[in-house]
């Protein structure tokens, strides 16, 4: 059996989530979809497309690298995408080069230095450049203090060669304070207060990312940058769940992610009986085991040893879910399936690492708090020799007495 495990990527999910999100904000507030680290490692390329149809209004990537495979794609030329490293210096024959010159490119300026390295791009290619100036207001990672990004905007406003195309600042605790985002949302009102007459009318300011987009409609600004929601991912992991505005919205959200994989050995193992590296966890009873040909080189974190909980598929599509045991290998982990039937539950039956059930123990969320961290960490985890499968599924409600929804592949792409 070759097969080790695959990521299962719903893009219906998708674009129903960026009508979830729609409805939230509203039809005047533009949705520019976060596409950074390779759509959070589940494939820019094809998300992008997906969200394109969706009619995102604007992507934002991090690196120049990850923007040329999004565009390569190609993505359409109404779609522009933001760059939100700095950039210092760019080659006539990149191919960035011609999507600035056509507008789809937008920079973002950190610093006055980063103002000065645009400034020359533009002077010494002779391109017009949009560019978006970030605002420091508490995260204390990328941007300007509110005082430098006035100095920059005065500068961005007097130069012909660049287009202040937005403004914005990122909130750093958006998940878990609302005190320090509503500091951060103050100091930035009053930067955009000092800026008044430099902004262009049509200037995109924006402030929420995915947690800030459920947190508080003050924080909607005219744009808000999504990566997680649309992914389905927002309200499980709030710290304060009910000082969120827009709590029971993030409910509507599905869940596009599931990995699965398949057993292949099953043995018996005695009372006693030690089970991974380091004997962390030891059979209380005569066991049952399961090998399933997935580790942490896969992405399949070590902080979920003894912790998680997979899904095993049984006769008439009933899922049970049973324990991780012993330390994540770097090929391999093994689950107890003592308490489930053993006939049909043998090598080859499949299993469900990460589901789409939001009430079951292997929902995405749910397995990032068993191991102390978040969503995002885990969904960048997962390494890139786990295939991808694009698919449409089709959801069906259980009959009375399962548990959670479950869900039919319709189409595989």
């Amino acid at each position: 059996m070759t097969f080790t495990s695959r990521l299962e990527v719903d893009l219906s999910a998708v674009e129903y989530n960026v009508g979830v999100v729609r409805r939230i904000v509203g039809p005047a507030v533009g949705l520019c979809a976060v596409l950074k680290a390779d759509g959070y490692g589940l494939g820019a390329v094809r998300l992008g497309r997906r969200l394109a149809i969706a009619g995102v209004d604007m992507a934002a990537v991090y690196t120049t690298d990850q923007a040329r495979a999004l565009l390569d794609a190609p993505l359409p030329s109404d779609v522009p995408v933001l760059i939100l490293m700095p950039v210092r210096e760019l080659d006539r024959a990149d191919p960035i080069y011609r999507l600035l010159l056509t507008g789809q490119v937008h920079l973002t300026l950190h610093d006055r230095a980063s103002y000065e390295a645009v400034a020359e791009i533009a002077k010494s290619q002779g391109l017009t450049i949009p560019v978006h100036v970030e605002v420091d207001t508490g995260m204390s990672r990328g941007g300007a203090s509110p005082a430098e990004a006035l100095e920059i905007i005065h500068l961005a406003a007097a130069n012909p060669r660049l287009r202040i195309a937005g403004v914005f600042t990122h909130c750093a605790s958006a998940d878990s304070d609302p005190v320090q985002t509503g500091r951060q949302a103050a100091a930035f009102d009053a930067l955009l207060e000092r800026a008044g007459g430099l902004l262009p009318n049509d200037c995109l300011i924006h402030q929420a990312s995915t947690f800030g987009v459920f947190r508080a409609k003050r924080l909607h600004r005219r744009m808000v940058r999504v990566g997680l929601a649309l992914l389905g991912y927002a309200g499980e992991e709030y710290a304060d769940p009910d000082h969120v505005e827009m709590l029971e919205q993030s409910a509507d959200l599905r869940p596009c992610v599931r990995w699965v994989s398949r057993i292949v050995q099953t043995k018996w193992i005695e009372t006693g009986t030690p089970v991974g590296y380091g004997g962390t966890w030891r059979a209380k009873r005569r066991t049952r085991l399961g090998l399933i040909p997935v580790g942490y080189a896969d992405g399949y974190s070590r902080a979920l040893s003894n912790r998680a909980r997979v899904g095993v598929e049984l006769a008439g599509g009933v899922k049970a879910y049973v324990p991780q045991v012993g330390t994540v290998s770097m090929d391999q982990i093994t689950v107890d399936l003592t308490d489930l039937p053993e006939t049909g539950l043998d090598v080859g039956a499949w299993v469900e690492l990460v589901g789409n059930d939001r009430s079951a123990p292997n929902h995405l969320p749910a397995l990032a708090k068993a191991a102390g961290t978040i969503t995002h960490d885990l969904l960048c985890r997962i390494g890139p020799r786990v295939a991808r499968h694009y698919v449409a599924v089709e959801e069906t409600r259980p009959e009375s007495g399962n548990a959670g929804a479950t869900f039919r592949v319709a189409q595989v792409a």
